[in-house]
């Protein structure tokens, strides 16, 4: 992806041993992900390059905040996001070949860098909770959009009260 060489790392000059990378993720860098739920945030990434002769192992720690929407009433909030990963690199004649266990990425021996935007994205995305219920805090009423949950309650009643033709069908096969 073109734009995002400050996500690259150097190894080739790298000595063996923990080198340490700080990465200042915001919204530019979801851009160039066409099809990110993710606008705008704030986030760190430390990361600790551990060289060794024949692999990579590497140690992401994100912590920061990340703007995401309300999957209720789709009103955009802060959310905090904090987590840790581990990937390792390893080399191969054939990296295009090699997929057997998820947390190895194989690279080639002419590559000289490693670009880790892509991992830097789905381990952000990864820090996300399944649901996002920004508007609730615990023990209070939830502060989502009144007319979102107005249309949102209507819709509930709506269906419950209007009986499926099709089922209806069915109740008239009985023995």
């Amino acid at each position: 992806m073109k734009g995002l060489r400050e996500f690259e790392v150097p190894y080739v000059g790298l000595k063996l041993g923990v080198h340490k990378f700080e990465f200042d993720i915001d919204a530019k860098f979801f851009k160039h992900f066409e099809e990110s739920l993710i606008k705008d945030c704030k986030v760190k990434v430390k990361l600790d390059f551990e060289k060794k002769e024949t692999f990579f192992i590497l140690n992401f720690f994100i912590d920061g905040t990340v703007n995401v929407e309300c999957d209720r009433c789709l009103i955009p909030f802060d959310k905090g996001i904090f987590g840790d990963y581990t990937s390792y690199i390893k080399f191969a004649e054939d990296p295009a070949k090699m997929n057997d266990e998820p947390d190895v990425i194989y690279i080639g021996r002419e590559q000289t860098v490693i670009d880790l935007s892509q991992l830097i994205y789905e381990y952000v995305n990864l820090c996300l909770p399944i649901q996002k219920m920004g508007c609730e805090k615990p023990g209070e009423e939830p502060q989502c959009d009144k007319e979102m949950l107005k249309y949102l309650t209507a819709e509930e009643k709506k269906e419950t009260n209007e009986e499926d033709p099709r089922w209806a069908a069915l109740k008239n096969l009985k023995n």
